[in-house]
Order: structure tokens, then sequence, then C-alpha cells
């Protein structure tokens, strides 16, 4: 008697598998069982299908079935791994994963799910590990390389290994992976580890002026996670700024000594792309002030001339003080190769956001308030941004509502095949995009009230390819005329900057489709009295604030150690001009106490279906350990007056519509 059945029915039993045609799988298998008792194949479908039904039982028996005919098939042990886990029975799933392992050590994807293992229950530096092992045998194993930043946004190491540098580095040039400010400040961490970096750091006579910068240029160089971090995101340390500073005022004073010119393009090209991600928060002097004028008038008699490494190294030292695609010149150096990333970031990127904001359809802003918040998005879009986390699978609606134990009515959502959602206030895009890749079958309308961020957020679909999304500049306050309403609406650090919240979040409401869902986002009062206090201090100066009043604000908060200046200095939004600006020199700022979201939520015949931030939920599950305790405000409501800096961040929640 044969184990295995013929190749037509394995065919035919696949393409159900395929289809998902669990309830026929479960017949057919069922039948074939009897004259094939022995078929691995037939066992380990069927023990999978019953894996997706939920009836794990079954599900268990089949692959102990398995390892009975044949105790080396390493994927009955890895579903069994699957399985355990599920049930969180999590000595059980660890041991299984490691039997297949045993047999199969190329088996990635069992180090990867030991990895989860031990992440969901706050081990992270055995997490590491695992994920570190599963990227050694694949490292284009994207789901592990994701999961690894997730471990890093929460975690600082104790020692540097190679092994790590080179997944930091993998992690940090892949896109679609994850958000780089959310790992910047563990990554910092561990540059401290490398004890050159610190030496470098900490120790520079900051008082002269460095005659030769070639050894300074060259110890830089080979800190490739520096390197790669100053291409992509804000550098969240004081220290390392100033050492910046150092080193971008050096190389612009002695340019024309510079001997290793190509290694000196290499550093100032990574400086001249943070500064402009930070849109040139550092402050300059009058040496360097001076020192520009007479590159500039250099560059631009010269510019006529084929590119040359001497050429493109002053031209990326301008980089580094003001953007290309200010200077006339600009067009003139499209193809110079040995800066092409900085000519595309700083000219040719602009340069499309201006025709995408020609094609962007445009609504009046009527509402004084708003026109004044849309002027200041206008000059500072906000964040300025270049990776992000996108969903790996799009999830249908319950699965989602599941996973993430929001309290709704499920009932009402089962026929929710197409969803429109409306993401209100989407900015440069970052939540609109992460949105479109997150539910199955769903269509965004993102609006917000800058054309300028507009055009960057789609720019950057357009660069990942998004195609659900539809992008418009227009108000909230003007959505009932729209003529569109939605099952999903997610709006978050957009109502507290309206003129009367409330108003904006009804008018949401209004746009909400019965028992859709709303997410949204505001800020905590108790989170930001320091901010409060620092806003009071501004706004006694000055009505009117331009980024050179943000420089010299700043680096007073830089020179002074008060509380409220540590706080900020704290928080990843005090290391860019825009993101500055909104932190603490917004033109229209509210916050909101729980009490009184409870109150609006009563009043716009909402439910309260729970928070957002998984952090958070665990730190309170600690404290309040009943289900129903997640959804009830007035436990909330004595949690963060026990932890008052718990939303710093911001409450963002969902809500379903009565």
């Amino acid at each position: 008697m044969k184990n295995e059945p013929k190749n037509e029915i394995i065919a035919k039993i696949l393409k159900n598998f395929e289809g998902k045609k669990y309830l026929t799988l479960i017949n057919e298998i069922s039948n074939l069982i009897e004259e094939y008792p022995k078929s691995i194949f037939l066992l380990n479908v069927l023990g999978v299908v019953y894996n997706q039904l939920n009836n794990l039982d079954e599900a268990i028996l089949c692959f102990k079935k398995i390892i009975k005919i044949d105790k080396n098939f390493a994927d009955a042990y890895y579903n069994l791994g699957i399985i355990f886990k599920r049930m969180d029975r999590v000595d059980d799933a660890i041991s299984n994963y490691n039997k297949c392992i045993k047999i199969k050590p190329n088996k990635f994807e069992a180090y990867n799910n030991i990895g989860n293992v031990y992440r969901e229950t706050n081990e992270t530096q055995k997490a590491i590990e695992k994920y570190l092992q599963c990227l050694e045998i694949n490292p284009n194993y994207l789901i592990a390389l994701q999961n690894f930043g997730i471990c890093l946004q929460n975690f600082y190491f104790n020692d540097r290994s190679k092994l790590v540098d080179k997944h930091i580095i993998n992690l940090l040039e892949n896109d679609r992976i994850l958000r780089p400010v959310d790992i910047v400040s563990s990554i910092i961490n561990y540059l401290y580890l490398n004890i050159e970096f610190k030496k470098i750091v900490e120790n520079i006579d900051y008082s002269k002026i460095e005659k030769n910068i070639e050894k300074l240029v060259n110890n830089i160089l080979d800190i490739k996670i520096l390197i790669s971090l100053l291409n992509i995101t804000p550098i969240t340390d004081l220290k390392i700024e100033r050492f910046l500073k150092y080193l971008r005022k050096n190389i612009l004073i002695n340019i024309s000594s510079v001997k290793n010119k190509k290694s000196t393009l290499i550093v100032i090209n990574a400086i001249a792309k943070q500064c402009f991600i930070n849109e040139y928060i550092y402050n300059i002097d009058e040496i360097e002030k001076k020192a520009i004028k007479e590159l500039e008038k250099k560059i631009s008699n010269n510019i006529k001339f084929k590119a040359s490494t001497d050429i493109c190294l002053g031209i990326s030292c301008l980089a580094a003080y003001k953007s290309l695609n200010n200077y006339k010149w600009s067009k003139k150096i499209l193809n110079y190769v040995e800066i092409e990333d900085l000519v595309k970031q700083q000219i040719k990127e602009n340069a499309t956001e201006e025709n995408i904001k020609k094609e962007i359809l445009s609504h009046d802003i009527s509402n004084a308030i708003s026109k004044k918040v849309k002027n200041q998005y206008e000059n500072n879009p906000y964040p300025r941004w270049t990776k992000i986390s996108l969903y790996n699978e799009p999830k249908n609606i319950l699965s989602y509502v599941n996973n993430n134990n929001l309290f709704v009515d499920e009932k009402k959502l089962k026929n929710w095949n197409n969803l429109n959602i409306l993401v209100a206030g989407c900015g440069t895009g970052q939540h609109a995009i992460t949105t479109a890749t997150k539910f199955i079958n769903s269509q965004i309308t993102a609006i917000d009230l800058s054309a300028n961020s507009l055009s960057y957020a789609k720019r950057k679909a357009n660069e990942l390819e998004i195609k659900n999304i539809d992008f418009i500049e227009m108000d909230i306050l003007d959505l009932k005329y729209f003529g569109k309403n939605f099952e999903i609406i997610e709006s978050v650090g957009v109502l507290h900057h309206m003129e009367n919240p409330f108003n904006g979040w009804k008018a949401l409401v209004n746009t909400l489709k019965p028992d859709g869902l709303i997410m949204i986002g505001l800020y905590s009062t108790l989170a930001r009295i320091h901010i409060k206090k620092i806003r009071k201090k501004i706004i006694k100066i000055k009505n009117t604030i331009s980024n050179n009043d943000i420089k010299l604000f700043r680096e007073e908060v830089i020179n002074l150690e008060n509380d409220d200046y540590k706080l900020i200095k704290q928080s990843p939004d005090f290391y860019s001009m825009s993101s500055i600006r909104d932190l603490i020199f917004h033109t229209q700022e509210h916050t909101f106490t729980i009490p009184e979201i409870s109150k609006y939520i009563k009043e716009l015949d909402l439910k309260f279906c729970g928070f957002e931030n998984r952090e958070i939920i665990k730190l309170f599950t600690k404290i309040f350990t009943t289900k129903k305790d997640l959804y009830n405000l007035k436990l909330w409501d004595k949690f963060e007056n026990e932890n008052y800096r718990i939303f710093a961040g911001m409450y963002q929640f969902w809500c379903q519509k009565n």
C-alpha cells in the first residue's frame, strides 16, 4: 500500500487549500485517510486546516500522528510550536521549535518564531538572539528583520558585536520595515558602546579649529551605523549634534586644504543629508557665514565646468547649510554622479512635489484658525521622513479588532467587505500610507490643510507603490459638503489644533457610517504640563515666530538645565525644525483629560472601544487585570494620574458609532 495519494489528488487538495475551502478539505481528507492512513501530506494539511479553524486539539492530534509515522519530520514539530504558542503553552512551543531546528538547522522561520515567543514574554535579549540567528541563515527574511527592529524600540544593548552591527545596518538600509525615529534612541545608545566613537564625540576640544581633519573623517567613515543614521533620520543626541556641527564647520573652513577629498565628500554628504532632514536646525556662527559666502561665489563661478570632486565637495558643503534647490544654478548639477543622492534629495524630490501639487484636488479653507494652521504646515511640513513601517499582510476588519482587543459589536462589521477609510489630517503621509496597507480591500481618502504636506505624502506613496489613497486638500469642517461616508475614520494629532476640537470631532462622526469605527489621537493635559509652561513663556516673548527665533530659543534650552527643558530635550521632536515648531511653537493647541474625552464620547453617542498603544496597555493590565477594565475610562484616568507621563505621545483610542 502506498503511503501518499496520487499527484492529481495532491494537486486538487492544494488548490482547495489555496482557495481556503477548509470544510471541503476536511471532508476530502477524512475520506482519503482511510485509504492512506500513513500519509504525512494529508495529515499535515489537515492539521494546518484545523489550526486555521481554531480547532487546536484536532490539529495537535494530526501532527502527533505524523511524528509517530516519522519522528524526523521537522515541520510537524514546527506546526506544533505554532499551535502551542497560540495556546500560551510557552515552554511546549519553544520545545517543539527546538526539536524542529535540531532536525532541520536551516529552518530560519523556527528561530524567528522562538524570538516571537520570547518577545511576547518580555525576554527581549533572548528574542534578539533568535532573530539574529534567523537572519544569519536568511538575511532577506524581512519579517525577522522587522521583529528585530521592534525589539530595538524599547531595548538598550550592554555589549557590541559585529553580528549586531551588521543587522542594524541591514535594518536601516531596508524600507517598509520601520520608522527610524522609533529606534534611533536605542541605536545611539549602541553607538556609544563603540569606544573609539565615544572618545571622538566626548573628547574633542571644541575651542580649537582642526587644521587636519583627515583622521577625524576616516574615523567617522569607519562608523557605518552613524553614516546610515545621518542619511535617514534626525540625530536625537546633543553630544553627537555638537560634534556634527564642529565637523561641518571644520570641513567648510578647511575645504581648500583637504587631501582625501573622496572620503571627506562621503562624510560631508551624509552631514548635508542630515541637515536637510532636520531642516537646518543647527545654528551658524559668523565664521561659517563668511566662509559660506566665499564658497557660494566660487561654486557659482565654476558651475558651468564639468563636475569634479572639488566642485562636488564644495556643493555638499553648501548643502549642509542650505538646501540646493535654493540656488539658481541647481538645475546645472542634476547629472553630477558623485553627489546624485544629495541632488535627488534636495533638488529632484522638491521638483517632483511641485508637479504633484498641481494635480492634488483642492478645496478653499475658510476658517480663520484653519488658515493659520495651514500656513504653519505649508512653511514646515511635518514630519519630514524617509522610511516607514508597513503591514506585511493586510487584515480583514474582524482580525484587526481581535488582535487589538477592541470592544466592538463584531456582528455589525461582518459584512464590511470593502472599506472606505478617511485619514483626517494626514500631514506628510506616514499615517495614511501605513493605514493603506493595514486592511484588505480598503480605499483611503487622506485630507489635510497643507498642499505642501500633501505633495510630500503623495510623492512618498508613489515611491512605495501605494495605489489606494486619494489625497485631497480640505478642512475637516468642510466634510459635510464632501458627500461621502466612511466605515473607518482615523484622525491622530489633528483635532487639538482646531479652533473647536469638539466641532471637528462632530464633523468626523457625522461622516462616519452607522456602527463605524473611529480612531482619535489627542494631547494629554497631564503629560504636557511642561510644554504648556514653555509655550506661555514663548508667547510672552513674541507673537510671531521665525525659524531663526526657534533656533535661538532652542540654543537656550540646550544650554540650560531646568526640569521642563530636560523633558523637552528627551523628545525626538526637539531635533528638527518642523517637529519642534509642532511641539512647542504651534499656532493653535488644546489639551485634554480622560474625563473630558469621556464626556465628548457620550455627547457624540459613541462607545469607547479601547486604547491603541500596546506598551501602555501592558503596563495598565499589570494593575487592572480583568478584560473589562481595559474599557473603563475611570480606571484609565486613575492610572494616568498615578503615571502622569504615560500618555506623553498622545491618547490614541478607538470608538464605535452607536
